[in-house]
C-alpha cells in the first residue's frame, strides 16, 4: 500500500511540473543571465537554453552578467558563435561592481552586440594556458597565439570596437578597468546598472545576422533567467577535477568489476564514464539516450535473467534517473504560436507513454520484490535428496531434489557430494539438510 502511495504521489509531482512550467508571458521583456563561474561545458548550456528561451518569447535583449576568471577556449568559441547568430541582440555587462572579465570572459564580452562595464570591473589577461600534470603552463607557441589576437581583434572589429588593442590583451596580458576600457575603444558603455544601461540603450539600432533591430528598452521588464536543473548537475561535473576523478574512477571501477564481477563495480564504471563524457564536450542529448537505454538494459536484466532486485537494478535506475533530469526542458515563462490547451495536450502525449512504462517497470519491481520475500509453496521438509556439490553449515551449494535444483546448506557438519540428505527445514529459498541415517 506504502509503495502505492509514493508511486500516485511521484506522478502528481511530475504532472504538476510539466503544467506549472506552461505559464504565459504577455509583455515584452529583457531576458538576464548571470555567469559567475569558469567557462564550462556547463556555460554553454546555460547560454544555448537561454537564447532558445529568447527566441521563443517576446524578448527584447539578452543580457549576460559576466563575473568570470576565464575557462574553456572551446567552449568560449561555441558560445561566441551561438551570441553571433543569435536572432536578439545580446548585450554583455560586466556587473556589479568588483566584478571582473579575464581570459575567456574577454572572448566572450567582444562577442556580444554591446559590450558594457560597471565602474570598478576589470578585463583583461588573455595569454592562454594549459593544464599540465605539474600545473598551469603559459603557451607562447605564435600559431596560437596569432590565431586568438586575430579571431578577437576581428570580433571587436565587427562590433565597432578598436582591434587594435585586443592583441595586448592576449601578448601582454594588459587589464584595464572600465573608464580605460572605453576610452581605449575596447567596450561601448559604462553604466553603474542594469536600470540605467538599459535607459541608455533605448532607442539604439543594433545590427545583427538576422537584421537590424532597434531597442526599447526604458522601464522594459526584467527576467533574470533561471536554467534547468541538468545545468546545476552539469556545473559540478564540468569541473576540471571532478570530471577527470569520474573517468579515472569509472575506468578503474569497469576494470576492477570485469576481473572480479557480482560486487557492482563494472555498472559505477560504465555510469561514471559516460558521465565524464559530458565535461569532454560530448552532446549531453546523445548521452542522455545512452544513459537512459544503458538504464533500461539493466533493468530489463536485473528482471528477467538475474534473480531478484541486486545492484544492477539499482545501477539501471540510477541511470535512468540521470539521463531522464538530461532531458528534461526547460520552459520558463513559455509562450507559444499555439494555444495553451494544445501545449497540454502535446505534454500529456509526450508523457503519458514514459509515465506508462515508468509505471510497468515500477509495478514489475514491486512484484518481484514480493516474490522474492515469498516462501515456495511447496513443502519439502522431510523429502529426501542428493547432495550436488559439498556444503557445510557455513557453505550453500546444490542439492537435486525430485528432479529440481535448490540450493542448500547443511544444519551442522560438512556433507559430500553424492550423499543422499533429508530436509529438515527451510530459510526463504534455503534448504537445511543433513545426512539420511543408515
Amino acid at each position: 500500500m506504502a509503495n502505492k502511495k509514493i508511486i500516485i504521489h511521484l506522478f502528481i509531482f511530475i504532472f504538476f511540473l510539466s503544467f506549472s512550467s506552461l505559464v504565459s508571458s504577455n509583455s515584452k521583456f529583457v531576458n538576464i543571465v548571470e555567469i559567475n563561474e569558469s567557462i564550462t561545458g556547463a556555460t554553454t548550456e546555460l547560454v544555448r537554453e537561454a537564447l532558445d528561451f529568447s527566441d521563443r518569447e517576446d524578448c527584447v535583449a539578452i543580457i549576460i552578467i559576466l563575473n568570470t576568471q576565464g575557462g574553456s577556449l572551446d567552449e568560449t568559441f561555441k558560445i561566441a558563435d551561438m551570441i553571433e547568430n543569435s536572432r536578439k541582440p545580446v548585450i554583455g555587462f560586466v556587473y556589479p561592481s568588483g566584478a571582473k572579465a579575464w581570459s575567456a570572459g574577454v572572448f566572450i564580452l567582444e562577442s556580444t552586440h554591446i559590450a558594457a562595464m560597471a565602474p570598478h570591473t576589470i578585463i583583461g589577461s588573455c595569454q592562454p594556458v594549459e593544464l599540465t600534470p605539474t600545473g598551469t603552463r603559459y603557451i607562447n607557441d605564435s600559431k596560437i597565439v596569432n590565431a586568438l589576437v586575430e579571431w578577437l581583434g576581428e570580433r571587436a572589429n565587427s562590433h565597432g570596437r578598436n582591434s587594435s588593442i585586443m592583441s595586448k590583451f592576449v601578448i601582454e596580458n594588459m587589464n584595464l578597468n572600465a573608464s580605460e576600457a572605453l576610452k581605449l575603444g575596447a567596450i561601448d558603455y559604462v553604466e553603474k546598472n542594469i536600470d540605467s544601461l538599459l535607459k541608455v540603450l533605448d532607442g539604439k539600432t543594433i545590427e545583427t545576422t538576422h537584421g537590424n533591430v532597434t531597442l526599447s528598452t526604458h522601464g522594459i521588464s526584467k527576467i533574470f533567467f533561471k536554467p534547468s536543473i541538468k545545468i546545476y548537475i552539469l556545473r559540478i561535473i564540468s569541473h576540471p577535477i571532478i570530471a577527470s576523478l569520474l573517468l579515472i574512477a569509472g575506468l578503474f571501477s569497469l576494470l576492477t568489476g570485469l576481473s572480479a564481477p557480482g560486487y557492482g563495480a563494472e555498472i559505477f564504471g560504465v555510469i561514471a564514464i559516460m558521465i565524464s563524457l559530458l565535461a569532454l564536450g560530448f552532446s549531453i542529448s546523445y548521452i542522455a539516450i545512452l544513459l537512459l537505454i544503458t538504464g533500461f538494459i539493466l533493468l530489463a536484466i536485473e528482471l528477467f535473467v538475474t534473480p531478484g532486485f541486486g545492484i544492477i537494478g539499482v545501477g539501471g535506475l540510477i541511470s535512468i534517473v540521470i539521463g531522464a533530469l538530461f532531458m528534461i526542458p526547460n520552459y520558463q515563462n513559455m509562450k507559444w504560436l499555439i494555444s495553451q490547451e494544445y501545449q497540454q495536450m502535446l505534454v500529456v502525449f509526450l508523457l503519458v507513454p514514459v509515465l506508462v512504462i515508468a509505471a510497468f517497470f515500477v509495478f514489475i519491481l514491486i512484484k518481484f520484490l514480493k516474490i522474492r520475500k515469498k516462501k515456495p509453496a511447496i513443502d519439502v521438509v522431510g523429502k529426501e535428496a542428493i547432495t550436488i556439490d559439498k556444503i557445510n553449515s557455513e557453505k550453500e551449494g546444490y542439492i537435486k531434489l525430485e528432479g529440481e535444483y535448490w540450493k542448500a546448506r547443511a544444519k551442522r557438519g560438512e556433507i559430500k557430494p553424492d550423499t543422499e540428505v533429508i530436509v529438515v527445514g527451510r530459510e526463504e529459498l534455503t534448504l537445511i539438510v543433513e545426512p539420511k541415517s543408515r
